[in-house]
């Protein structure tokens, strides 16, 4: 029983006061994107299903100067509200040796997150919350390059030049076509490149299938399934992808709504090397409608602009600041904007954001839920049987809402050095 160690009420204190904000903690530390967006469970309906997300498609218009006394008619978007799907953005099992925690009890101490051995966990769970925070919800790690009966497999992504960036040795993965007929999962025995995998074994895969981890894949938005939504499917001037496609971002499609888009800006897939108008002339269109916070950029994009900067000699060494998050200064009609790199940002791209117009929908305040024991005994560690070890299963409800897209916008291929 796990009450030989710790009763119901210490086990709810030791993850809801410990283990949960330090999960929590290490996401922030390594998401930007989690650190810096609101979080809010007030309007995620009884069932959990959906939050509701309200809209501001325009801008308000009933306003203006008038040569009679009257008031504008009140005008609001349509619709004013849509549905942001729950997801299960992380389900995580922790292991935990019967000794550690009967010696914790006796110490009469709460034992850190990191004496339980999670910290690699904590950080993989950080890690992929940020890939799904700034990609474009469709789950899509990965496409086949060269197809085949082989162990090793060529891979490309739309996104990035490495497109190996999300896969790990020993990671499970399951393959689908465009339009989600299944195809084999498979065991990466090792990463070779920044393009190459090597399986367990020989796989049969054809070119251009999608990869995904495992049970990750879905069929549909609806709540619980998927992933959540990421900057890449709201700063768009399109539908998101697969499986979003079908319905539109938030149940929204542009062709029955042309407002609903970001404002985005390219070369045809022809680089560009970086100079300071591109910036403006999406700032120009997006602060018509929001103040843009941040202008998230690649690791590339980040080098090119401090080579800018650095030509002016005296601004190099400057600094500014998004929450916690150090970058590097972009001047706009006497105001200061933060640049700031991060790892998942697309290659040669710079996202311009608005903090205000974003919203992570999540199920609780805590944001990490633990899955209560077997039997009714109401205990958060579950025994595992015949041995002395323990588990513990959470999770994390979430999805990224937005109530504007033209509170965005893009600028795409960046030349990066």
């Amino acid at each position: 029983m796990t009450d030989l160690f710790f009763n119901v009420d210490d086990q709810v204190e030791l993850f809801n006061e410990f283990i949960s904000p330090g999960v929590v903690a290490q996401i922030k530390s390594v998401s930007k994107m989690f650190d810096q967006t609101r979080k809010d469970w007030k309007y995620v309906e009884p069932e959990g299903k959906y939050a509701k997300q309200v809209l501001m498609m325009k801008g308000a218009q009933s306003h203006g100067a008038r040569s009679d006394a009257s008031y504008p008619d009140a005008q609001q978007s349509t619709p004013e509200k849509t549905l942001v799907y729950m997801k299960r953005a992380q389900m995580f099992s922790m292991g935990f040796d019967g000794m550690s925690l009967e010696a914790a009890r006796g110490r009469g101490a709460a034992m850190k997150p990191v004496d339980f051995e999670q910290e690699g966990l904590f950080i993989g769970v950080s890690d992929d919350m940020s890939r799904q925070l700034i990609l474009d919800g469709s789950g899509r790690l990965a496409q086949v390059k060269t197809g085949g009966s082989l162990q090793t497999h060529d891979l490309k992504s739309p996104y990035f030049k490495e497109s190996t960036i999300f896969l790990r040795d020993d990671r499970k993965l399951e393959s689908y076509d465009a339009t989600s007929g299944k195809g084999n999962d498979s065991i990466i025995e090792n990463v070779v490149n920044d393009t190459e995998i090597k399986l367990t074994a020989a796989v049969d895969l054809i070119a251009d299938d999608y990869l995904f981890n495992e049970k990750a894949h879905a069929d549909s938005e609806l709540n619980g399934l998927g992933e959540m939504m990421g900057l890449c499917g709201i700063i768009s001037d399109a539908n998101p992808p697969y499986p979003n496609a079908a319905n539109g971002l938030q149940g929204l499609k542009v062709a029955d709504y042309p407002a609903w888009k970001a404002f985005v800006f390219h070369n045809d897939g022809v680089p560009q090397p970086l100079v300071e108008d591109m910036w403006i002339e999406v700032l120009n269109k997006v602060e018509r409608y929001a103040k843009v916070d941040v202008i998230l950029v690649s690791e590339g994009v980040f080098r090119s602009w401090f080579s800018i900067l650095s030509s002016y000699k005296t601004f190099s060494n400057q600094k500014t600041m998004w929450g916690g998050w150090v970058g590097l200064p972009f001047y706009y009609h006497g105001r200061e904007i933060p640049v700031v790199s991060d790892y998942f940002v697309p290659d040669g791209c710079a996202m311009f954001v608005s903090n205000s117009n974003l919203i992570l929908h999540v199920l609780t305040p805590s944001i990490v839920t633990w899955e209560r024991g077997a039997a009714g005994a109401g205990g958060i560690l579950q025994k595992v049987p015949r041995m002395n070890q323990f588990v513990a299963e959470g999770h994390i409800f979430a999805n990224l809402g937005t109530g504007l897209r033209r509170g965005f916008g893009l600028r795409k291929d960046i030349q990066q050095p």
